[in-house]
């Protein structure tokens, strides 16, 4: 998980279609019937779902029909409970499947409303910020109408210190040695996790490592599988080459939240994952932004999404993290190990790894499915990988069927996934304990506040803009990094009158440092302006020399754009086109950035006469 400068906020307000159900035509026990053609369903009651194709989960059945009561499905020739009226939905030939579970996510902010926007229903989080997972753990014990997805965690991570998870700016509990893995595991599971995720990396500290982080050490990743077994909770390990790999088979984990691509699984990893039961959640999605492929781009382009996806999202998914010096072939080496795995019989789950850079919450995992069609995966197998696969293998309740006793999460289709997995794409409807919420393509468009100028500031009289709410620093010294910057207003800027002066230092302890001044358009950063309008923006800039960053931040993105720009200790009139910034929804922006990066060294940066043009 990587965490970014931008706070995530909260989506529109959902509403969910409220039909009020008949009422019985006298007062006798004989059920009766309502058609109705339409799709609006009724928050609680019974109402049975016709004229559909229908996958539980395990089968397939044709000319189907799905009866849901209160949230739940519930046997076809179950008496009544509640109501002694059925209304009966005509599905008009829709195909449908139970609401998608992503097996591999950070959440945190709106993640969960965008994931459920999108089909899936049930998230497995893999390390969040506890408050935020405590705080939602109750929704999913709820039948009744909601507007967010379940979400199920491992709450905080097992790590060393100075391992992997330490970066985010946050303290969370470490461990060293074996002798505190009962313990450590224990205060854990009191906090509320549904199971243990480790991260193990067998080659840290070696000179041909690519990580910058410690590691638990084999004898503390064996003694903290056994406590999590002794204590009846799964354990997952964190793994990102072979070697490490085969070490967690051996201690004996449940199972591999990524796959591996340094090499070519080995014959006797696969059997001993084989003999041992183990499941792998390759997360093809994030290795495939690793190698910047170009799969967002895709989905944007060429899918059933485009056209009709947000700017924040089209934004996040649009942006590979594209590490340089890989092997060429080393996205292949993903698929093929995942390949090799499932042709051995070994469980695959369907994870992406959102919101990392190149995913997002939702839409990744319909991707995630075509990747694990491409490995080998049948798309039927590849749709249970997301649906009674995770169900299978995680304690998550009844979820990832539409078998009687379930919960009432599903989507419909207008396109058979078995033909083509990518099918799953084109959503019809999401239902939601068993009532319908909107899905991305029918929420209501945030639009900011239009400007009355772009002129933003000149600084003639002090750091107040013109447009937008107020200048303030920004750096990563809020996760946790040494980066700092301050901000001042100077009489003599670029033109001899008033300017922006920021200085600082950009440091070394966050991985994405960042340091410079940020332009807040609202207090809080979940709406902003609509700058559509405009064509560029403008502004004179001189400091020390070297290239700096120009963000943009939207609600609901935790990454923000950006374009570099030069710098020299010469005034200059800067311009950058707002159509350079790919992925970006101009009209409800929330921020923008002048930072520095890149350097240990003090900068200094003037900036003045700020406008849209």
């Amino acid at each position: 998980m990587r965490t970014f400068i931008a706070v995530l906020s909260c989506l529109a307000v959902i509403a969910l279609f409220v039909v009020l159900l008949p009422t019985p035509d006298d007062a006798s026990q004989q059920q009766t019937t309502q058609k109705t053609t339409s799709f609006s369903l009724p928050e609680n009651g019974r109402y049975r779902l016709t004229n559909i194709t229908l996958f539980d989960g395990t089968q397939w059945q044709e000319n189907a029909t799905l009866l849901v009561e209160a949230g739940r499905i519930v046997a076809p020739d179950a008496g009544q409970t509640t109501s002694d009226t059925v209304l009966d939905i005509d599905g008009q030939g829709g195909i449908v499947i139970p609401g998608l579970i992503d097996a591999h996510t950070h959440s945190w902010g709106n993640a969960l409303d965008q994931a459920l926007s999108f089909g899936v229903t049930t998230s497995l989080d893999m390390f969040t910020d506890l408050s935020f997972f405590v705080s939602k753990k109750p929704q999913r014990n709820n039948d009744t109408p909601v507007s967010e997805g379940d979400l199920f965690s491992s709450g905080i991570l097992v790590t060393s210190p100075g391992g992997h998870g330490t970066e985010y700016g946050f303290t969370i509990p470490t461990i060293s040695i074996p002798d505190e893995a009962e313990t450590f595991v224990a205060n854990r599971l009191s906090e509320g996790a549904d199971y243990i995720k480790i991260v193990y990396d067998a080659t840290a500290g070696l000179p041909t490592s690519r990580s910058r982080y410690t590691s638990i050490d084999y004898a503390t990743l064996s003694a903290v599988v056994q406590a999590a077994h002794d204590q009846q909770a799964l354990a997952v390990v964190h793994v990102m080459d072979s070697t490490s790999a085969e070490d967690a088979v051996k201690a004996g984990a449940d199972g591999l939240v990524h796959t591996f691509a340094n090499g070519p699984a080995s014959d006797a990893l696969i059997a001993a994952m084989k003999a041992q039961d183990v499941f792998v959640v390759p997360t093809l999605s994030i290795l495939a932004s690793v190698a910047g492929e170009g799969r967002g781009r895709a989905m944007i382009d060429n899918s059933p999404f485009s056209g009709r996806l947000p700017g924040a999202i089209e934004s996040a998914i649009d942006n590979d993290i594209n590490v340089r010096g890989l092997p060429d072939d080393y996205f292949l080496t993903a698929l093929n190990n995942t390949r090799r795995m499932h042709e051995a019989g070994i469980t695959i789950l369907a994870g992406t790894d959102a919101p990392n850079q190149g995913t997002a919450h939702g839409i990744s995992l319909h991707d995630e499915l075509a990747l694990l069609a491409e490995s080998g995966l049948s798309p039927a197998e590849a749709l249970q990988a997301a649906t009674y696969g995770p169900f299978s293998r995680f304690d998550i309740g009844e979820r990832g069927h539409l078998k009687p006793g379930a919960k009432a999460d599903f989507i419909v289709l207008d396109k058979d996934p078995r033909k083509d997995i990518r099918h799953t794409q084109t959503i019809r409807h999401i239902v939601k304990n068993g009532a319908k919420v909107p899905a991305y393509f029918e929420r209501t468009k945030n639009i900011g506040s239009t400007p009355d100028t772009g002129e933003i500031s000149n600084f003639d009289i002090d750091l107040t803009p013109i447009t937008g709410k107020r200048f303030v620093t920004s750096s990563d010294n809020i996760m946790g990094g040494n980066s700092s910057a301050t901000l001042q207003r100077i009489e003599n800027g670029c033109n001899g009158n008033g300017a922006l002066s920021v200085k600082g230092e950009v440091g070394n302890q966050f991985p994405f440092p960042w340091a410079g001044a940020l332009l807040m358009f609202t207090e809080s950063l979940d709406n902003g302006y609509n700058l559509s309008q405009f064509k560029r923006i403008v502004f004179d800039a001189r400091g020390t020399e070297g290239t700096f960053r120009l963000m943009v931040m939207m609600p609901g993105n935790p990454r923000p754009q950006e374009r570099n720009f030069a710098v020299s200790a010469k005034c200059e009139r800067i311009s950058i086109e707002l159509a350079d910034f790919t992925g970006v929804d101009w009209t409800n922006i929330t921020g923008i950035g002048w930072m520095a990066g890149a350097t240990t060294t003090p900068f200094t940066l003037e900036l003045d006469n700020i406008a849209f043009e």
